[in-house]
């Protein structure tokens, strides 16, 4: 932690500055060559003009999400981005909120680190963050959707390291309002505090949560309860409604023309994976390139990558030990969630459907663990190692990486337990981040 306890508003104002001036230039160059750019296998999507503009305007010209038109998303994005849609400037108004607050993000990361760490290290996981090519790629340059969740989670930790719980609730509410993977965090922060602080505490904690979520949901949650929690939460729709009374065009409207993305790969690769899974713009998982590479193609009838239910069962599993992990911990504090929620997103990118955008949520946290050089290149490494391999591996990417960073752990369950003098709340060697 910080020893002089004062906050160098100069350096927060100026890291800000060069956040904001950093991917305002990726994002003017964006507009300049019309996303033309791409790396090699970095997935060049096309969302932004093809799913977020199209709904913005079916939301201004009156049709209703949810009930009227498919939309996967909490209302608080499409809110959002039909706000800065109103800007007296081109179409991509409503690309700012998400560049902008992709740019905010360098605040919590400079306050977490120096919290955790010191000044020094508070520096350069923020410059790390504001360079990540992940972030500048995904969100600067194509307007992918993970900033505004990792912005308002990053500052809901935050609030909880300082002990400030009810900002802390407020801020992951709004954060589930962007995009619900948030709400993975919501039962680790709730052990934690039951943990550290009451089990009041902790319901207290749920309930503004729960309240803020449920205020955000109206009027959907009343006039179309049964598509509202299947766009946003996956509820079965026939536990609600019968099939075949969606209305007239559903999926249609809210949805533009054209092609979200043509990932750059072999062309026999790309012959049996549209054999698989009927298109290469759905999203991978970890059971991919096993019906790419060793499986017949007479079992590709079996592959449904919403559907593969072993892997959503050792999901479940590895989501249900974690939190027992947290629950059991007798010395856990508030400083632990952070390394606790980015346990719990590798464990759903890795196991649940991907797109390598994803990971947009889990980089300043990531950022937050550099304590050397040498965890510098591994930062480096892991940016351009997730966005240039072929994306059928990308989740076998957050896995190892997930292994990795419970390499010691797992060593004391193979071999023998780690010695309580040697690692910390989180059950990793006190190099790690949560080291003082």
């Amino acid at each position: 932690m910080d020893r002089s306890g004062k906050l160098n508003v100069r350096t927060l104002l100026g890291l800000t500055a060069i956040a904001l001036l950093c991917k305002l230039v990726v994002f003017f160059l964006s507009i300049r060559t019309s996303m033309s750019f791409s790396l090699p296998f970095a997935e060049n999507w096309q969302d932004f003009s093809l799913a977020y503009v199209p709904a913005a305007d079916a939301f201004k010209s009156g049709f209703a999400p949810y009930g009227d038109f498919y939309y996967p998303y909490p209302p608080l994005f499409l809110y959002a981005l039909t706000s800065f849609s109103y800007l007296p400037i081109p179409s991509w108004s409503s690309a700012l909120p998400l560049v902008i607050a992709d740019a905010l993000t360098v605040v919590p990361v400079y306050l977490l680190a120096r919290e955790l760490v010191s000044e020094r290290y508070s520096l350069i996981a923020s410059i790390a963050f504001v360079l990540a090519p992940i972030n500048l790629s995904y969100v600067a340059y194509l307007w992918l959707n993970p900033s505004l969740t990792t912005l308002f989670l990053m500052v809901s930790v935050y609030f909880l390291i300082k002990r400030r719980f009810d900002l802390s609730a407020v801020s992951l509410a709004l954060s589930i309002g962007f995009k619900q993977t948030a709400l993975l965090a919501l039962p680790i922060i709730m052990i934690v505090i039951w943990r550290s602080l009451s089990r009041r505490g902790a319901m207290r904690y749920l309930l503004i949560t729960a309240s803020i979520c449920f205020l955000i949901s109206i009027p959907y949650i009343f006039l179309s309860p049964g598509p509202y929690l299947y766009s946003v939460f996956r509820v079965p729709l026939d536990f609600w409604w019968g099939i075949g009374q969606w209305p007239p065009n559903y999926f249609q409207i809210g949805v533009g023309t054209g092609t979200a993305t043509t990932p750059d790969t072999l062309n026999w690769i790309t012959s049996r994976w549209n054999l698989i899974v009927q298109g290469i713009g759905m999203p991978v998982t970890l059971a991919l390139p096993m019906f790419i590479f060793l499986l017949p193609m007479t079992l590709s009838w079996v592959y449904d990558p919403y559907s593969t239910g072993l892997l959503l069962l050792i999901l479940l599993a590895g989501y249900a030990a974690l939190l027992y992990r947290t629950r059991r911990n007798k010395h856990i504090e508030e400083k632990d969630s952070l390394r606790y929620v980015l346990y719990g997103l590798l464990l759903l990118f890795a196991f649940y459907p991907l797109y390598k955008y994803y990971a947009v949520g889990i980089i300043p946290i990531f950022a937050l663990l550099m304590r050397s050089k040498r965890d510098a290149l591994g930062f480096t490494a892991f940016n351009f190692a997730l966005m240039l391999i072929p994306r059928y591996f990308a989740s076998w990417v957050l896995l190892i990486s997930l292994l990795w960073l419970l390499r010691h752990h797992l060593a004391g369950l193979l071999r023998k337990p780690i010695s309580p003098t040697s690692q910390n709340a989180a059950g990793l060697p006190q190099t790690d981040l949560m080291k003082a």
